[in-house]
């Protein structure tokens, strides 16, 4: 039996033809805005801890076998998605690098679009979805946080550095599907 027997699923999704050919280089793509995400403020964090709250990721849902037997392009376009829509808003801090924030979304956009061309459209399993919905309540109360402080300087900063975090995930779980 060769090593590949044991490739997850989700490896051979990451890696194949469209990700695999020009312009959807996932880990190339995610280090990218991860950088993005870093110099886009210069806003100390310091004022901003009183605003500091637990966004509560799902990771313990992600991790180890359960990941494995799911579908993480799936899971990776999610988030992907989801980090679209938020920096989308018309309300982000006009102290922000405003051509860095484009080019992330540009970046995200295009990522997105890369797996989207790989993602199966079937019906998910019950595992799948019930991560997907661990997901959308996640992104859901970081976009509840954000109204909840009217938008503010502080609470975007917040959710940047919360973003930054998901960041690594999403570039964790990739080189695992890869390794």
């Amino acid at each position: 039996m060769t090593s590949w027997t044991f490739v997850p699923v989700a490896l051979m999704l990451l890696c194949s033809s469209t990700l695999c050919s020009l312009g959807c280089d996932l880990s190339e793509g995610l280090k990218e805005d991860f950088s993005l995400l870093h110099q886009m403020s210069t806003f100390s964090l310091v004022p901003c801890r009183k605003d500091r709250t637990n966004f509560n990721f799902p990771k313990e849902a992600m991790e180890g076998t359960q990941l494995q037997r799911e579908n993480g392009t799936v899971i990776v376009h999610e988030m992907l998605q989801q980090i679209f829509t938020i920096f989308s808003l018309n309300a982000t801090p006009a102290a922000w690098n405003q051509i860095q924030l484009k080019q992330l979304l540009s970046g995200l956009d295009q990522l997105e679009r890369c797996l989207g061309q790989d993602v199966e459209w079937e019906e998910p399993p019950l595992e799948s979805e019930n991560l997907r919905l661990a997901l959308n309540s996640y992104f859901q109360r970081i976009r509840q946080y954000l109204q909840s402080k009217e938008y503010s300087h502080c609470a975007w900063e917040i959710v940047r550095v919360e973003i930054r975090r998901v960041s690594l995930f999403m570039s964790k779980i990739t080189r695992e599907f890869r390794d």
